[in-house]
């Protein structure tokens, strides 16, 4: 098959689950806030803050090593090598995972207390730290299909995954009928590690079903030590990634902290700390699945490339590079278009927040920036610069507990706003000049926003218009809407010239070679 067909299958398939998962995600959100509150989220929320560090501790960095190792070991036709890095990286993988675990379950009420500031925190702790192994060992796994592009199998585990967590998390609202947030949350994380458990068990099957049938048994060149290059990859990658967890993880901590010194009582803090990271990123988060699932699947693509050219700036990685950069931009205009025109009915049906419409509408215009740094952090990923890319993360968190400190006391929620504004402008603009730097392109990020941003802000004007004349509800303006907003918005896009010959003849190429 045509590599680039292959490619955009790929995609296709991976994007495709992702977002439908993230549809359901955003729905379950919106039942879940309704049912325990703002506040309830803000907890929940605070809890996935220490959790992800933990998760971090549990992969430290071997996602990228397993996928860069068996994809170049297969380049070179080295399937027995292939199968002997699996191994290691699963060894890896249940070393570190056992080990967070551990030291989550042990360390719980510290966390929670000392940390959190929230006792109330350490019995979700403590039920999460079981799903650390099995993350560990199912990021390996995930990675593999990923190197040898067959996406929808894993695909197809995290659809089970997601559907899984839904139906122990609901059994258990509604079984337990909690009557205090904590035991809500509990309810919430216990549906999180039981579904870890199964996803892994399935993905592990799959695993070994695979390795059987496709991966060849001979080599054909010899390469580096595999234990020597694993370990060059992923403890450099972990301990950035440690650094850049509890960064993170501090910021979190301090956010509820910061509003409480603005005025605001411990539960107005958290409900708009859980409004923001509980209901609003969700939402304007959950199509940028494609562009996460393009940040993955490029990896080894880039990374073959490199490796057998020897080099990042050939006209192939420029071609690469500039292209998905240019689709990247008419992407995220276009969500972002989509979440500021529509952001009352999205807030109004989904949460019945006026405060959650308010803050979908002022976080949608930095989608576009968001978007496009996932696809950075891909490319610089396949091309030997994920230290870079872990850098600038670092730098962007350490920035944001600077100004949270600063900012939150004095201006509230506003001065977190322009905190995430900030941290975010910074982080891109640093990881798409490495890029450009690394691959020699030129890409000016305001040019190739400007006409989809123009396509977009005609789109918007004419689409409410027709959907407040078709229809009277909210729901039915927010359907009617999107759908003329999408039509219109690619109109415009090929009338002003943004998609050009070129680009309809690849994608052309796509669905026909």
């Amino acid at each position: 098959m045509n590599r680039l067909k292959k490619f955009a299958e790929n995609i296709f398939i991976l994007s495709s689950a992702s977002i439908f998962m993230k549809i359901v995600s955003v729905l379950f959100n919106a039942h879940v806030s309704k049912r325990i509150g703002a506040d309830g989220m803000g907890l929940f929320s605070l809890i996935m803050s220490a959790y992800l560090f933990a998760v971090t501790l549990s992969t430290s960095g071997i996602s990228l090593a397993c996928m860069r190792l068996v994809s170049e070991e297969l380049g070179v036709g080295n399937g027995r090598n292939a199968v002997i890095a699996m191994k290691k990286c699963l060894i890896y993988a249940i070393s570190f995972g056992c080990s967070s675990a551990l030291l989550l379950f042990l360390f719980s009420n510290t966390i929670a207390e000392k940390i959190l500031c929230e006792p109330r925190c350490a019995l979700s702790l403590r039920a999460l730290s079981v799903s650390l192994p099995f993350i560990a060992i199912s990021n390996v796994l995930g990675s593999y299909f990923s190197a040898v592009r067959r996406v929808y199998k894993s695909a197809a585990v995290n659809v089970f995954e997601q559907f899984v967590k839904i139906f122990i998390t609901l059994s258990m609202l509604t079984l337990l009928s909690p009557k205090t947030i904590e035991d809500a949350c509990l309810s919430l994380v216990i549906g999180t590690s039981a579904s870890e458990g199964l996803s892994f068990s399935y993905l592990f099957i799959l695993y070994v079903i695979d390795k059987r049938r496709h991966l060849p048994k001979s080599d054909t060149k010899k390469t580096e030590p595999l234990t020597k290059r694993m370990l060059s990859i992923s403890l450099p990658i972990a301990f950035s990634q440690y650094l850049r967890s509890g960064l993170s993880t501090i910021n979190h901590v301090l956010i509820p902290r910061g509003l409480k010194l603005h005025g605001a009582d411990s539960s107005s803090a958290l409900s708009v700390y859980g409004t923001i990271h509980g209901m609003v990123f969700p939402l304007i988060l959950f199509p940028s699945a494609l562009c996460t699932t393009f940040s993955s699947l490029i990896v080894p693509e880039l990374s073959e490339l490199a490796q057998t050219h020897g080099k990042t700036t050939g006209n192939h990685i420029k071609y690469i590079a500039k292209r998905s950069l240019k689709l990247g931009m008419l992407f995220s205009v276009f969500i972002a278009g989509i979440m500021i025109t529509f952001a009352n009915e999205f807030g109004t049906l989904l949460y019945k927040s006026a405060e959650a419409s308010r803050y979908i509408r002022i976080f949608a215009i930095l989608i576009p920036v968001m978007y496009i740094d996932t696809f950075v952090d891909g490319m610089l990923k396949g091309l030997g610069q994920q230290l870079a890319s872990l850098r600038y993360n670092i730098i962007d968190s350490g920035t944001s507990i600077v100004l949270v400190l600063l900012l939150l006391p004095k201006y509230g929620a506003d001065g977190y706003v322009f905190c995430v504004f900030a941290t975010e402008i910074l982080n891109t603009t640093l990881s798409l000049s490495r890029l450009i730097k690394t691959t020699g392109i030129r890409f000016n990020f305001f040019g190739y926003a400007a006409m989809p941003s123009v396509s977009a802000i005609g789109a918007s004007a004419i689409s409410v218009i027709i959907s407040s004349a078709l229809a009277s509800s909210e729901l039915g303006r927010l359907l009617i809407g999107i759908a003329a907003f999408t039509v219109l918005y690619i109109i415009f896009s090929d009338v002003f010239g943004y998609i050009k010959k070129d680009d309809k003849l690849w994608i052309k190429k796509i669905f026909t070679s």
